[in-house]
């Protein structure tokens, strides 16, 4: 007598979901040749990652990215604020801001960018694919498995928090010992928000060039 495989728990789902769309994500960076720094892969785990994401559309991965973006932003609003909350309780009140001294100040915004990214960001990846799941209809035998959800989703916290803590011990030291009305800091400023709009159209320009070289691929092929 066959007997049907026990039902996923709700936040199971959760979790093989943000796992669908990771996989996604790391495939576009794969199909390029390349990987991020501090997110690598076998060639094995390539192949199972693209395996996952070729069984979905694309547009439901894009969609994915934008309601993390939206969700993400408010988790880590929320974290600045009960961060500096908990820095003015520490040092007495608003009134003892202007002598906290900048060490202190920099290793808290430090610790809140820490959190934000390590627990923020993963927080902010459920809730936006269970409802992106939802609008797509993701039926439960579409998504990976129990032992492949367990494995990459480790996998992937891990190495967020690993990538989010060498960052962040790289930038304190700027921050501590750089002066802030420096000529370095000066130019930082000035040239941050003008390279944001390139970043962002290089990196849009990036993954779908990415996707189209595949469609070129598999239409060769098909056609060959």
């Amino acid at each position: 007598m066959n007997t049907l495989p026990d039902p996923r728990s709700t936040f199971e789902r959760w979790l093989a979901l943000v796992v669908r769309y990771w996989a996604a994500n790391m495939t576009l960076v794969h199909s390029r040749g390349s990987n991020w720094p501090g997110f690598g892969y076998s060639d094995a785990e390539k192949e199972e990652l693209q395996s996952i994401a070729g069984k979905f559309a694309w547009a439901e991965y894009f969609v994915w990215v934008a309601v993390v973006a939206v969700v993400a932003i408010a988790i880590f609003a929320a974290m600045v604020i009960a961060g500096l909350s908990c820095l003015t309780h520490v040092i007495g009140g608003d009134r003892n801001m202007a002598h906290t001294p900048a060490a202190l100040f920099y290793l808290a915004l430090a610790l809140i960018a820490v959190v934000s990214l390590t627990i923020g960001l993963p927080a902010a990846m459920l809730p936006s694919a269970a409802l992106v799941g939802r609008w797509f209809g993701v039926a439960d035998p579409d998504l990976p498995d129990r032992a492949t959800t367990a494995r990459y989703f480790h996998k992937l916290w891990f190495q967020i928090t690993r990538m989010s803590i060498i960052m962040i011990a790289a930038v304190l030291p700027l921050w501590l010992f750089v002066p802030y009305d420096s000529k370095f800091m000066a130019m930082a400023r000035l040239v941050a928000p003008l390279l944001s709009p390139v970043i962002l159209v290089l990196t849009t320009a990036y993954y779908f060039s990415a996707r189209l070289q595949r469609n070129d691929r598999n239409t060769r092929r098909s056609a060959g």
